[in-house]
């Protein structure tokens, strides 16, 4: 199969057949044949609803689809854009908060370092909102405590690259001034 059909084939299974319905092995299969940029111009999309795929596999706890359309891109930047997309002012992660999807969360979670999940964490929705506080204002326990993990994480390996810099830094002054004594 050449590029251009698995193209259109992608996209006619993304926009012809309620997600739901979706043949997640031959969607897997497509997802194959073409490159992360393709994937990204077509996924990004927004088909029923402003709705993008993953937006639509949010809003129904999908983690199947979830899961195969995240890890069908290689880098967790190509990840992060797929998931920043905005469809009705808010993320996937959005979405999944709103409804108290933790496992859904976790997988978009999972798909990203620790800056990707840390930037996806802070995009506030059209209230302002990030997707903690949707999940707290909607009573979802379980998701909003996987989501401080998450942060937390994040925040530590932040927190470690910084202090690293600063060593680095500090060691190339000392080796700068030891140049100038001698």
């Amino acid at each position: 199969m050449s590029t251009q059909s698995a193209e259109k084939l992608l996209w006619d299974m993304m926009t012809q057949y309620p997600s739901v319905y979706l043949d997640m092995k031959k969607l897997r299969e497509v997802l194959t044949l073409l490159s992360d940029e393709q994937k990204l111009h077509i996924l990004q999309q927004r088909y029923s609803y402003w709705e993008t795929p993953l937006r639509y596999a949010a809003d129904r706890d999908h983690t199947e689809m979830i899961s195969t359309l995240l890890t069908s891109l290689q880098s967790s930047a190509d990840r992060l854009k797929l998931l920043m997309v905005s469809s009705r002012f808010s993320t996937p992660l959005h979405t999944a908060a709103y409804f108290g999807h933790t496992e859904s969360v976790k997988m978009m979670l999972d798909c990203l370092t620790a800056d990707h999940q840390r930037q996806l964490m802070s995009v506030q929705d059209w209230s302002d909102d990030t997707a903690i506080q949707i999940a707290e204002r909607g009573g979802h326990t379980d998701t909003v405590r996987v989501l401080r993990e998450y942060q937390h994480r994040a925040e530590q390996i932040q927190l470690q690259l910084q202090q690293q810099e600063e060593q680095r830094r500090l060691y190339q002054y000392k080796i700068s001034l030891s140049g100038k004594i001698m």
